[in-house]
C-alpha cells in the first residue's frame, strides 16, 4: 500500500533557506520551529483539500463524516392563533 505521510524535516528546511547559518543558529532556529508549531493551518488545508477534490472527483462526501445527527422530534401540531404561535 502507498504511504500518505508527509514529514518535513525543520533544519534541514532551515538550511534550504539559509546554507550560511552555522550548526548552532540553524539548531536553535530549528528548536524554535518545533517547540511552537501549530498543525491547526496544515489540518484546515487537508480539509479544504478533501472538499475540494471530492467535488472535482465528483465524490458526495454527504454523510460520510462519522458524525450522525440526532433525529429532531419536536413537531408543531394544530397551533393556536396567538402572538406567540404566527
Amino acid at each position: 500500500m502507498k504511504d500518505y505521510t508527509i514529514t518535513i524535516d525543520i533544519l534541514e528546511a532551515v538550511y534550504d533557506f539559509y546554507p550560511g547559518l552555522s550548526t548552532e543558529e540553524a539548531t536553535q532556529i530549528a528548536d524554535c520551529i518545533m517547540n511552537k508549531w501549530d498543525y491547526t493551518g496544515e489540518y484546515n488545508k487537508i480539509a479544504e483539500d478533501i472538499t475540494w477534490y471530492a467535488k472535482s472527483l465528483s465524490i458526495d462526501l454527504e454523510g460520510k463524516d462519522g458524525v450522525e445527527e440526532e433525529v429532531d422530534n419536536i413537531y408543531e401540531l394544530n397551533t393556536p392563533f396567538s402572538p406567540l404561535f404566527p
